[in-house]
């Protein structure tokens, strides 16, 4: 009688954890930010256009596995007449905290690793070359969002990760604005 008792309280809690779990999707765009040293250079841009697109699933109202694209743009530098790009894009996995503060607000918490491929490309006279690097990199986000419906949400979120080529570490953020929604 106790094992019955057992098995259906495992199977009731299996239930309620598949009727919370969700399919969700991010998509956002914004800035970026690359730490890198402009000292030297006639002109140094470290900032550019950032964007991830992002599935997810949600094995309760709390905790997701995610999956997805991330590009933190791309940096320009002239050093002695030669301009130089460095573009950090991302396919990463990993998990997400979520967590409901307020009425219609909402809180992730992201951490997981990253393929990062570092590209730098050097241009002069006509004649350009570039280098890459793919290094496994660890990274992370934080956002906040507002519910616009129960399936959709407008969102603020800053991500985190590196870059590296040639064993030159370059630490990459980015801002954006994006909707999380569900399916």
């Amino acid at each position: 009688m106790m094992k019955k008792h057992v098995l259906l309280a495992v199977a009731a809690l299996a239930l309620s954890g598949a009727a919370s779990a969700q399919v969700y999707g991010v998509v956002s765009a914004g800035v970026s930010r690359h730490d890198i040293d402009c000292e030297g250079t006639t002109s140094c841009d470290n900032s550019g256009s950032a964007f991830k697109v992002l599935g997810g699933y949600k094995f309760n109202p709390n905790l997701a596995l995610e999956g997805g694209y991330m590009s933190f743009g791309k940096s320009k530098a002239v050093v002695d007449g030669i301009a130089l790009d460095l573009n950090v894009t991302g396919f990463g996995i990993g998990g997400a905290f979520h967590q409901d503060f307020a009425t219609n607000w909402n809180f992730v918490a992201r951490l997981g690793l990253a393929q990062m491929k570092s590209k730098l490309t050097g241009r002069a006279g006509g004649v350009s070359a570039s280098v890459s690097d793919n290094n496994a990199e660890l990274y992370a986000g934080l956002g906040v969002g507002y519910k616009l419906t129960k399936q959709m949400s407008l969102d603020a979120a800053m991500d985190f990760s590196k870059g590296d080529v040639d064993g030159s570490k370059d630490n990459v953020a980015a801002f954006s604005l994006g909707l999380t929604f569900g399916f």
